[in-house]
């Protein structure tokens, strides 16, 4: 009760309105990310050779992290603020995004399918491990039945662990990739603040 009321408190001093996104919209009702980008080259990776092919990790930190505070029942729109805007710049940036997001979705739909097998072959061990445990339940002497029972519990739990909760963080993780990749990409001329 006493943490309540102080919370309450410090919300109302910062007025913090708990219906606020805090995010902007364009007129399509998708979220908009500003990045601002006085040099060009800071979008891409110094390592790319001859030209932008790979976003900097920087940004795709900060993408990820501005992505994340957006409810995904939003599109985004990827806002790059640039010196000498053009629709070369654009496409360029698009590419990289594009390709970025791409790699990573497949990364992500691989660790999904290596996560799909480890379930299924820890719940058929588990399986295996249970029905030998029932089979031998009054034959065998007592740390036996214990050492069988636990192995079971513990292989079936892992199996159902990576089947249902870690395949779903993934699915997350890849709905989240998607809008990204999927986003909205403009590109303005960059104004000093």
């Amino acid at each position: 009760m006493f943490g309540k009321n102080r919370i309450k408190k410090y919300k109302k001093e910062l007025n913090i309105k708990p219906n606020n996104d805090g995010f902007l919209c364009d007129d399509g009702n998708r979220a908009i990310i500003n990045v601002g980008a006085e040099n060009y080259d800071d979008i891409f990776s110094p390592y790319c050779y001859k030209g932008g092919d790979t976003l900097s990790s920087d940004l795709v930190g900060y993408l990820q992290q501005k992505a994340n505070a957006i409810p995904l029942d939003y599109d985004l729109t990827i806002r790059f603020h640039v010196k000498n805007a053009n629709e070369d710049k654009r496409k360029e940036i698009e590419l990289a995004l594009r390709e970025n997001y791409k790699s990573e979705i497949q990364g992500i739909d691989k660790r999904m399918n290596r996560a799909t097998i480890f379930s299924i072959v820890f719940l058929f061990i588990g399986i295996l491990i249970c029905t030998t445990y029932l089979l031998i339940e009054n034959i065998t002497i007592q740390p036996v039945k214990y050492v069988l029972d636990l192995l079971s519990w513990v292989f079936l739990w892992e199996g159902i662990d990576a089947f249902f909760l870690e395949r779903r963080m993934m699915q997350l993780e890849k709905l989240k990739s998607y809008r990204l990749c999927c986003a909205k990409v403009e590109i303005i001329e960059f104004e000093v603040y």
